[in-house]
């Protein structure tokens, strides 16, 4: 299993962000010690928005929540936005990518997003998307790619905002295809 190591940790990554309502964030890569954090993060989602993150009524297991937080730097790359409320660290979303594991496939790298319910429709899954994608282009990921449902209506509508091309697949009429080449600069705001 991938452990870090604090001169792995992308520091240079961490921004203190402001939504419009004045609301400060931080967003940072995500760290080992913040299982239990995200635990409660992915606890909190409605069961409509964790249906869209994995496709599935299905609830991510403690290995795969260890899993998430426990990053190998080199091929991946997750960013939470955390906020403090009532005097503790609270996250309001994650952004990720995970490259491909062969020679072929490790310029190609899956991305997921997902954001609390409380803290949609704000503008903070276009931030963490696009600071997503600068990290990844920076790393020298070449394309971002994934699939959503077909009725996923503010991913389907993030990703064209984000320059994504989206392709129904002709093998699951449920699922639509979104793919996006780094080799561009992501359109400005």
């Amino acid at each position: 299993m991938a452990t870090q190591a604090p001169h792995d940790y992308p520091g240079h990554l961490v921004e203190d962000w402001q939504l419009a309502d004045g609301t400060r964030l931080r967003i940072r890569p995500i760290r080992a010690d913040d299982l239990e954090m995200h635990t409660a993060f992915v606890a909190s989602l409605s069961n409509e928005t964790g249906y869209h993150r994995l496709l599935s009524p299905r609830k991510p297991q403690s290995d795969e929540l260890w899993r998430m937080t426990h990053i190998d730097y080199d091929r991946e790359l997750a960013l939470i936005a955390t906020a403090a409320v009532d005097g503790a660290e609270q996250q309001m979303g994650v952004v990720r990518y995970v490259r491909g594991d062969t020679p072929e496939t490790a310029h190609i790298a899956e991305f997921a997003i997902v954001i609390a319910d409380a803290w949609q429709h704000h503008g903070l899954a276009l931030k963490l998307m696009r600071k997503l994608i600068d990290a990844a282009t920076a790393a020298g990921v070449k394309q971002l790619a994934d699939i959503t449902l077909y009725d996923n209506v503010g991913m389907l509508a993030l990703a064209r905002k984000l320059g994504f091309t989206l392709q129904r697949d002709p093998g699951n009429p449920n699922v639509t295809r979104l793919r996006l080449a780094l080799d561009a600069p992501a359109p400005a705001p």
